[in-house]
């Protein structure tokens, strides 16, 4: 306790799964390899609600070294309105702030809250509330003038590059994983990403082996796996199983989890005996070995497109009530029938202003990776999968990947611009 008392407060906000794995974490990593500020930093890790969440991030965060502790949505909200806890977590009145996902305001009314006289920082692609940040990280040049044409001082935009990039890691080599996989030299290897949120995952894992069983038929040289997110548990994944031949609005085949010898789940199986593998350690562990991914948007599409794997984005817009959208309209879908027919028509005027679902073809404003973004069928995605791999466009795509070659060490540059700041303000 008396070594607790010494250290200063970092406290960083997060909202999503996206956030938390490739924002929060090199942070916190960078942080913690710097022995002079480890020793002066006890790191507070805060999930505040946000409509993109999971819901099981707390759950992750807590097993990331470095982060003493981690303060889940319900009760920073306790903290945030009726100051409950701020005893309890021992909040120093100085330190930093610093907002890694999510709307920028959560900061500036927890520093009120707790009647701090922090300093905040902020690394976003959506800067506001500039006038209580000290300094603002962004992506590129992109996002800086966008933000300045939105008021935000330019004395406060500091462009590092993009921190996803730092969050990438290399643990395994290509040759051990096709050996540890059994795939022979003939063998490609897809690899499936149904998604971190609950809705995703009910509605496109059935989708998704209905697409399998078609493609391994057709495609005798393919071989396909399951990427699980650490945001999915195998419950959800059982639940949405279950959930196969079900969906109104595509076809989809229901499946059963398989347990090895040592009562893990290795494998899901359906269609007659079929049998798709679990990967569960990630694309640090199996990205060297896909030779073409399909997933859904997000930020795992901008990691796909750092390690160099062609995929294929699939973004229906079949139930469009299910999407989350910022701001108010967001709490349309908890009115009774008009709220959903409203939220219909609001994700739609909103994703109008999108030309692309993913973020590769988003910051380049073309067409990296292929897409699927709209009202879609699963023969669509099974034909696209086909086309793409029968006439080897993946390694085109593959070779339109190399455009992707970030020049700066992202968080390198922010954790020297915040704690150099902070030696020169006094916090050191």
């Amino acid at each position: 306790m008396e070594q607790i008392e010494k250290k200063k407060d970092l406290i960083i906000f997060s909202n999503g799964p996206g956030e938390v794995s490739t924002w929060v974490l090199p942070v916190v990593e960078a942080v913690q390899k710097r022995k002079n500020l480890s020793h002066q930093y006890r790191i507070i890790l805060i999930i505040h609600p946000c409509q993109f969440a999971s819901g099981t991030e707390y759950l992750v965060a807590k097993k990331f070294d470095g982060v003493e502790t981690v303060i889940g949505p319900k009760e920073y909200l306790k903290i945030l309105f009726t100051g409950f806890g701020k005893k309890k977590f021992r909040f120093k009145r100085e330190g930093i702030l610093f907002s890694l996902g999510g709307d920028l305001m959560h900061p500036v009314l927890f520093n009120k809250r707790i009647k701090g006289q922090y300093t905040l920082y902020a690394y976003t692609n959506n800067p506001g509330w500039d006038r209580h940040y000290e300094k603002i990280f962004i992506r590129s040049e992109y996002i800086k003038d966008k933000s300045i044409k939105r008021g935000v001082s330019n004395q406060k935009l500091y462009i590092t590059g993009d921190l996803v990039y730092s969050s990438l890691k290399f643990h395994r080599k290509r040759e051990d994983i096709r050996s540890m996989l059994d795939l022979s030299q003939e063998q490609s290897m897809l690899a499936f990403m149904p998604g971190s949120r609950d809705f995703e995952v009910m509605y496109m894992l059935p989708v998704f082996l209905k697409v399998i069983d078609v493609v391994t038929d057709r495609l005798k040289d393919v071989k396909a796996f399951l990427i699980k997110s650490p945001y999915v548990s195998f419950e959800l994944i059982k639940r949405a199983l279950s959930k196969g031949g079900e969906i109104k609005e595509v076809e989809s085949i229901a499946g059963t989890l398989v347990q090895s010898e040592q009562g893990q789940y290795r494998a899901i199986e359906f269609s007659k005996g079929k049998r798709i593998r679990i990967l569960e350690e990630g694309l640090e562990y199996w990205g060297k070995g896909i030779d073409f991914a399909v997933t859904l948007p997000g930020t795992n599409t901008i990691q796909l497109a750092y390690r160099k794997i062609p995929s294929l984005v699939v973004a229906p817009l079949n139930k469009p009530e299910l999407i989350p959208v910022e701001g108010i309209f967001g709490f349309l879908k908890w009115i009774p029938w008009i709220g959903k027919v409203i939220l219909e028509k609001a994700v739609f005027h909103y994703l109008k202003k999108f030309q692309y679902a993913s973020l590769p073809n988003m910051y380049v404003n073309e067409e990296i990776f292929p897409e699927l973004f709209g009202i879609i069928q699963t023969s669509d995605i099974t034909d696209k999968i086909i086309e793409i791999l029968e006439n080897t466009e993946h390694k085109k795509i593959k070779e339109k990947l190399f455009r992707f070659k970030p020049d700066h060490n992202p968080v390198g540059l922010i954790v020297q611009e915040v704690f150099d700041a902070a030696v020169e303000q006094g916090e050191n």
